[in-house]
């Protein structure tokens, strides 16, 4: 093969095809929940679960949630494609492009799998596709090729390309690679060539792909001479070898145990500046294994970097060696593993979880299993390994295996814990074993493992209701679980089966109280089923009746914060919505009245809302009695008229008023015309109309007049507008202009070249009130400055910039600092640029015009400059905004290496949303290079999903009519493996049918997504010209964070508080949280601007600022800055004011993670409380505590919090209830204990908490014995819960003990 590509014919061939060079690869994806152990427990029990009670999905959740595994992990299970194959099997219609997908998912992707098993897959999924008569174009039949060189299936070119030709299709150049690549796999040369031959004859370009083929051929079959050949000849074509080209051939050395051979190829790469991935020295590892030479393959671990997604490529590895029956290397290899910082002792656990799951699925000998499980504990590699392969034993249903495994288990000291059981439990059920199951379940209660509500609803009930719901409980008794246990839980399971009486029944007769968060979902869902009002009133009834909230499933932080009223208000809310479709909405608020039941203001509010037309008195009336007095309701009459009058222009009202004859009419139009010469800038008709009102008894108002102070000085008639100036004054002695007008002043000074003045101006007229952000004024003031700098007067843009802030007029941001930047580069004075630049971060903590100044250093190729600006930068930015910045501006400077390796920074996490907003942005601009380059950049990166690049690309390919380039990005995705989007292949199928061009796939047919503009105009947008209501407001603010219009959704936000309408405090919030998750601290910043300080309080507002900023990488710079300024502070009232900065909750458990900043902490702690202010030793106590620093918290405690009047603890409280841990309560109350000051209400809250902590796992003596300690101490019946009390006195009773103490 390598003389046949010497020849010179080849050789001009090779040269043409230089210019359309694409590079092949693979996809890589990241090791997340390597990095992060705990999710590999939490996926066991998933799956655990899924094996006990395995439910019915339909096709389409199951394609993408194997679409989001690949792009995720880079790998998927063959349990997920089974799925989908059953499903496929069924009567469910899959579309072209999903099936692109399935078959896609066939290949490495599912390296658990032997290649064969595999194959025999995507045989029988292409078999059941093609008898569903499935459209398939070319890229599935590439698509099956990729899977079937994966697998390294043998099979026939030529039977292939005429099954093609029999469909209709013609191979393309992707077609051939493959076919060549098969060739060349087995060493076929006469193969091979014809191939290139044909790929001759139809003009297709030799790219890298065929020639990596050719080397992979050479060096695979022992050719390593012949494979260096064929690189001498890809020089002299003008084509540069990639890291692919060079980690073949390493490969073809590894094959034969060559490792000199090998590191010479490897130095040959780095002496091309071409960088081996680690990838690729995974793959040479795994040549070197399989093909026996095991013993060196550490000789490879010295190259291996470790960048972003190197946990997930080894992971994928094992399974392949594992399959091969290379255990050695496998362990090997899992010792390169990262660690990830974060992993606490919890997430150590399940290290190497997958890799024990693998071997059990292999179905080795269970003494094997547990040998090789035995090894792996002792050599530290994975801790667990018999725990871990017990979980994975009962998932697969090996009962032998898990025997054996319990055994293991026991001889270590564990407990056995009641998820042990539902595999068991499940596969009795299933068996209709019925007596096994109780027995099981009484074997649970025996070992004092309790079964849970979520073990009875999910995995003993279901088996259970064929009798009668009296003799299930018995049953249950029977076994040891009490009766209002079995009710609850029993209720939600006839709920689910819309045995809706049958509920109301045991509901009514054994009156459990609370459990909303279980039973109204079900009782909604019932509801709609069978519209049994009465049964659903019972129930509701019976649950609201003193319910108590501690409950499982809840959130805690709502918890706290809900109501009964609210509980009710919600799920009748719901209710109302399912039988408003039946018109018996008024027939349920009655039902609901007549028991007594109180719903919520804001759940009227929503109910309201929904009715709409269709309000009746009757129902308005039924509302009112449900609620409160003061419920907010909206006119009914005005939602039915819709005013669609536009305002007239002044021509038609001068008609109009020269017609009438009514003096109250007439004194109104004139008012119009008057306002309409103003908004038409008619200075001369404004002046004369103006003047003949004046003659009459007219009244000018100072309003109006104001507005034509404005019109004389945007015409720069500045002697006019004092004389207005005067007239008002004249009206109002006390008058004060805004700083809106002033800004208008001096910007009319400037413009009529009178600087001095202006500055002089707004110095003289500073305003004393606090700034309130104005976007018209800041617009303003933005256009003085920007008009200074473009005439280029670096002193004027300098001085008017300082003179507004330093006056009070504006608050610094990027955008008002801009022009001061912009001078310089328009005087191109790069040093001042800069020098202005350093001024504003240390001054303002503002980076104006940061992306202009990066690309201006990037193109003079300023490295030290470069790096002082990211790292003034990162300051005010953190660190990973800054680097993504940089990526952008590289990626349009043409600077890809440098994006690239910024990309490949170990530890990187993307932000997605951050590229998304720059392909957008390039999409708008039409630079379609920009985004070649960003395509180009992320290539083979596992954290970035690039399938948003690839349709914004094309979108301007096809908004700049380039086809060619369109249709070919499509043939680029299947090159590299990639599944193209539904809106992608729509997108291009559009575009091609416009030009009259043949489409090469089937054009998915499905509903297309909203855009989200229309999204927002739907939601925003009043179908009534009405005043909105507060909650019809936080409905449409909600609707978009929920939808994850987090911009869209502040900027409403903004608009409604200008409009005098304030949201709900709630949605407020929630709005705040979602910011701070990801870090946005000036969009938070922006809304504080609208927020007094009884709002900043309600909405915690300055503990979502800090958490934001602790989520964006800025933590420490955070409590550096507070730690100076506390250190600053001389009197108690400023300290306060500081320290509503001090961090809470999720940013002080980062903080005291860290060493540095939880001693930084302490330091601010320490100087708070010397002052008298123990809310920051407060706080820090309590995160010690919950971090498990059990010392650290009590020298807090002991020195600052023993004698303190109040302690709080509530978030405390909240944690010890989710994560099921009393003993924490039992530590807080036992330090209250010792503190004199505390009063006996607070010690009897903490009680209360610890007592339904018992009573909710059913432990009713260790509550009993909780109550009886501290009445011991002195507590009395007032200073307790006292729903905490009687929930105890019911659960006594109910279990037929009696309760000594009076409630």
């Amino acid at each position: 093969m390598s003389s046949l590509l010497r020849s010179t014919k080849f050789v001009r061939y090779f040269a043409g095809a230089a210019r359309t060079l694409i590079l092949n690869s693979a996809k890589t994806a990241e090791a997340n929940s390597l990095l992060n152990a705990k999710s590999l427990s939490a996926a066991n029990s998933v799956l655990l679960r899924d094996y006990a009670t395995k439910k019915t999905e339909s096709l389409e959740p199951l394609l993408q949630r194997l679409d989001a595994e690949v792009k995720r992990f880079g790998r998927i299970s063959k349990r997920d494609i089974d799925e989908v194959f059953d499903e496929l099997r069924g009567k469910h219609d899959i579309t072209s492009s999903q099936s692109l997908l399935v078959i896609r998912c066939c290949g490495e992707l599912v390296p658990e799998e032997l290649p064969e098993q595999r194959t025999l897959l995507v045989q029988k999924i292409w078999n059941v596709l093609n008898e569903r008569g499935v459209p398939m174009d070319v890229s599935h039949y590439n698509a099956l090729l990729r899977v079937y060189l994966e697998n390294e299936h043998p099979f026939s070119p030529a039977q292939f390309l005429d099954d093609m030709e029999s469909k209709g299709l013609q191979p393309n150049r992707v077609t051939y690679h493959r076919l060549m690549w098969r060739y060349c796999q087995e060493g076929d040369v006469e193969g091979a060539t014809k191939v290139l031959e044909k790929m001759r004859e139809l003009n297709m370009p030799i790219s890298e792909p065929v020639l990596n083929a050719l080397v992979m051929g050479h060096a695979f079959h022992g050719d390593t001479e012949g494979a260096k050949a064929v690189l001498e000849t890809m020089a002299g074509a003008g084509l540069l070898p990639s890291n692919r080209t060079y980690t073949l051939l390493a490969s073809g050395y590894a094959r034969q145990g060559d490792i000199d051979g090998l590191n010479k190829v490897i130095s040959m790469a780095e002496d091309k500046d071409v960088i081996l991935s680690d990838k690729d020295f995974l793959d040479i590892i795994e040549n070197l294994a399989v093909s026996g030479h095991e013993d060196k393959v550490e000789q490879i671990f010295p190259h291996i970097r470790k960048s972003a997604g190197y946990n997930q490529d080894v992971c994928n590895l094992i399974f392949r060696l594992l399959n091969r029956g290379c255990d050695s290397t496998a362990k090997n290899i899992m010792q390169t593993m990262v660690t990830s910082s974060t992993i606490d002792e919890g997430g150590a656990f399940f290290k190497g979880a997958f890799y024990i799951k693998h071997l059990v699925k292999l179905n080795r000998p269970a003494d094997s299993v547990i040998e090789s499980c035995k090894e792996l504990q002792a050599e530290g590699l994975v801790p667990k390994a018999v725990y871990i392969a017990t979980e994975v034993a009962l998932e697969q249903g090996r009962t032998e295996l898990a025997q054996k495994l319990f055994k293991e288990l026991q001889k270590e000291g564990y407990e056995m814990r009641e998820h042990y059981y539902w595999p068991l439990l499940a596969k009795r059920g299933s068996e209709g074993d019925e007596e096994g199951l109780l027995q099981i379940v009484r074997t649970m209660s025996a070992e004092n493992l309790m079964p849970s509500g979520e073990t009875l609803r999910d995995y003993v009930l279901p088996y259970l209701m064929k009798d009668k719901p009296q003799n299930i409980i018995t049953k249950l008794q029977t076994a040891n679980v009490t009766a209002i246990h079995t009710v609850r839980n029993l209720i939600v399971e006839l709920l689910r089966k819309n045995r809706m009486q049958e509920a109301a029944e045991v509901a009514l007769q054994f009156r459990p109280r609370g459990g909303f968060s279980i039973i109204a979902p079900n009782l909604i869902t019932a509801l709609s089923n069978t519209k049994d009002i009465e049964s659903f009133v019972k129930v509701l009834h019976v649950i609201s009746n003193q319910a108590v909230l501690q409950e499982e499933d809840s959130n805690s932080d709502e918890a706290q914060e809900r109501s009964v009223a609210s509980d009710l208000g919600r799920t009748v809310k719901r209710a109302v919505n399912i039988m408003h479709k039946s018109n018996q909405a008024e027939e349920l608020l009655q039902a609901v009245l007549n028991r007594g039941l109180r719903i919520d203001t804001a759940s009227a509010e929503e109910i309201q809302q929904y009715l709409g037309d269709s309000m009746t008195i009757n129902i308005s009336k039924l509302l009112s009695n449900l609620t409160s007095s003061d419920l907010e309701s909206v006119p009914l009459e005005a939602s039915k008229f819709v005013n669609d009058r536009k305002p007239m222009n002044s021509k038609q009202l001068e008609n109009i008023l020269a017609n009438s004859n009514k003096a109250g009419y007439t004194v109104k139009l004139q008012k119009q015309l008057l306002s309409a010469y103003m908004d038409e800038n008619n200075v001369e008709k404004m002046e004369s109309f103006a003047e003949e009102l004046k003659k009459t008894n007219f009244e000018i108002t100072i309003p109006t007049l104001m507005r034509m102070y404005v019109v004389y000085l945007e015409n720069g008639m500045i002697d006019k507008a004092n004389k207005i100036r005067e007239d008002i004054k004249q009206k109002n002695p006390e008058f004060e202009l805004n700083r809106y007008k002033k800004v208008v002043m001096a910007h009319a000074l400037i413009k009529n070249k009178k600087f001095d003045e202006a500055i002089q101006y707004l110095k003289d007229n500073k305003p004393s009130d606090d700034y309130d952000s104005y976007f018209p004024l800041n617009t303003r003031c933005w256009q003085m400055l920007n008009t200074l700098a473009e005439e280029k007067d670096a002193a004027k843009v300098k001085e008017l910039a300082e003179t507004l802030i330093n006056n009070n007029y504006i608050t610094p941001t990027n955008v008002l600092l801009g022009p001061l930047i912009k001078v310089h580069i328009l005087k191109d004075d790069l040093e001042a640029a800069l020098k202005e630049f350093e001024y504003c971060c240390n001054q303002y903590r503002s980076t104006p015009w940061k992306g202009e100044l990066t690309k201006t250093l990037i193109l003079k190729e300023d490295a030290n400059k470069l790096q002082w600006l990211a790292d003034l930068s990162t300051q005010i930015h953190g660190e990973i905004n800054i680097l993504h910045d940089l990526v952008l501006a590289f990626v349009e400077c043409g600077r890809l290496r440098q994006a690239r390796r910024i990309l490949e920074t170990p530890g990187l996490v993307s932000r997605q949303r951050r590229l998304n907003d720059a392909c957008e942005r390039y999409v708008e601009e039409g630079k379609s290079e920009y985004l070649e380059g960003l395509l180009e950049a992320t290539k083979d990166l596992s954290i970035v999903d690039r399938s948003n690049i690839f349709y914004h690309l094309l979108v301007t390919y096809c908004k700049a009519n380039e086809t060619d380039k369109a249709l070919g990005l499509w043939t680029v995705l299947q090159e590299e493996g990639e599944v193209p989007t539904d809106e992608f292949l729509v997108q291009l199928g559009n575009h091609l049918k416009s030009k009259n061009r043949e489409v090469p796939f089937v054009i998915p047919q499905r509903t297309q997504k909203v855009k989200e503009e229309s999204i927002i105009e739907k939601v925003v947008a009043p179908k009534q010209p009405i005043q909105p209501s507060k909650q019809g407001i936080s409905n449409q603010i909600e609707a978009l964070i929920k939808g994850g219009l987090l911009a869209q959704a502040l900027d409403f936000t903004i608009k409604s508080v200008d409009d005098g309408v304030v949201p709900k405090r709630n949605v407020l919030k929630f709005l705040l949280k979602n910011f701070a998750a990801e870090g946005n601290v000036e969009n938070i910043q922006k809304l504080g601007k609208y927020f007094n300080d009884e709002m900043r309080k309600a909405t915690t507002f300055d503990d979502k600022l800090t958490l934001a900023i602790f989520n964006r990488g800025s933590g420490e710079q955070h409590v550096n800055n507070l730690l100076m300024t506390v250190e600053s502070m001389k009197t108690p009232e400023e300290l306060n004011s500081v320290l509503t900065k001090f961090p809470r909750s999720a940013a002080l458990a980062k903080a005291v993670n860290d060493d540095n900043l939880r001693e930084k902490c302490h330091k601010i702690a320490d100087i708070a409380a010397s002052k008298g202010i123990l809310l920051p030793a407060n706080l820090l106590w309590m995160e010690c505590l919950l971090a498990g620093n059990t010392k650290e918290a009590d020298l807090l405690w002991e020195k600052h919090m023993k004698k303190a009047e109040v302690v709080v603890f509530r978030r405390l409280l909240q944690e010890s209830h989710l994560q099921k841990k009393p003993e924490l309560i039992e530590k807080l109350i036992k330090l209250l204990k010792t503190n004199p000051n505390m009063s006996p209400t607070t010690l009897g809250n903490a009680y209360s908490r610890l007592i339904n902590s018992h009573v909710i796992e059913n432990r009713l003596d260790q509550a009993k014995a909780v109550l009886d300690e501290a009445y011991k101490h002195g507590l009395t019946n007032e200073h307790f819960n006292n729903t905490s009390l009687k929930r105890l006195k019911a659960a006594f009773e109910e279990t037929g003990r009696s309760f000594e103490y009076s409630v």
